[in-house]
């Protein structure tokens, strides 16, 4: 029996390339802000230096995600390893949400004890790190976000979303970093970074949980809908009914579904005409990779 493909090219090439880079950039990044935090003594620093290490560990998941689903189906797997892709992208959002709440803890004791984590910020040292770090992370994001939306599966969105909010989090550390060299006393402003920081961390884990539970649970893919489906079936010429219709996600670029067809009279041969008619539709206009349709007489 062959094993028919069912997106796994969609993993490769473009996608691991740029997931690579994130991996490269972010080892780069960490260098620059460990440097940076060691020197200026910065809480939001060191958080987000600290942050780059669980980073690294999402973006090798995700890379050893896609790189399983590359390899395609196999008679023991015979959708291939795409749950792969959703197991790594829940990894992503446990350690974001872990890194946000360890760093708001460490944030809000030090704003409550009134002083800085470790003596007195540098803000030279504080900007001499996060101004080469927003430069990298803009271009990290910059590739990730050029590849085509219909290959960005739910963890290589979710690495996605984690760049971004990097930018923001890059953003409060120029942010503490200028306050600071305008007023140097004021260390309360680091410690409020560092909150920042812890709360973005944990803002971000949310949808990326969602998604997540959503593929798991088998709930149709959002902005979808059984009537939408059902609409677009009966439209197809022959069709008189539709019914057990089922639509889930293996994962987001792979959606499947099945249902019952009850056709108009017509011959063996034209139910084969009609059903893959159904397939092109469902392709062409939800983005259904795999339906199948059992075909049936309709009853008079």
């Amino acid at each position: 029996m062959p094993l028919l493909p069912h997106g796994e090219g969609e993993a490769e090439g473009q996608v691991l390339r740029g997931l690579r880079l994130a991996v490269e950039l972010t080892v780069l990044i960490l260098v620059i802000e460990a440097v940076g935090a060691l020197f200026s003594r910065s809480l939001a620093l060191t958080a987000d230096a600290v942050h780059d290490l669980p980073d690294l560990v999402a973006f090798g998941v995700s890379w050893g995600a896609l790189r399983a689903t590359a390899r395609g189906v196999t008679a023991e797997s015979t959708y291939g390893a795409h749950r792969s892709e959703v197991f790594a992208s829940l990894a992503n959002a446990s350690l974001i949400l872990g890194s946000g709440l360890v760093f708001g803890y460490v944030g809000a004791r030090a704003l409550l004890a009134g002083g800085s984590f470790a003596g007195p910020v540098d803000a030279l040292w504080l900007l001499a790190a996060a101004i080469p770090t927003l430069g990298l992370r803009a271009v990290n994001l910059s590739v990730l976000a050029r590849i085509p939306g219909r290959v960005r599966d739910l963890n290589l969105r979710s690495v996605v979303v984690h760049l971004a909010s990097d930018l923001v989090i890059t953003g409060a550390l120029l942010v503490a970093g200028v306050l600071l060299l305008v007023r140097p006393g004021s260390g309360w402003v680091d410690d409020a970074a560092a909150l920042a920081i812890a709360a973005v961390l944990v803002f971000e884990s949310f949808p990326l949980f969602r998604e997540s539970w959503d593929v798991l649970g088998e709930r149709i893919p959002r902005g979808l809908s059984v009537d939408q489906v059902v609409h677009t079936a009966l439209s197809v010429p022959g069709v008189a009914e539709v019914h057990d219709v089922h639509v889930w996600s293996l994962c987001p670029t792979l959606v499947c579904m099945t249902a019952h067809v009850s056709v108009r009279n017509m011959s063996v041969q034209e139910w084969g005409t009609v059903a893959a008619s159904l397939r092109r539709r469902m392709e062409s206009e939800y983005g259904i990779l795999h339906a199948v349709f059992e075909v049936e007489a309709a009853v008079s």
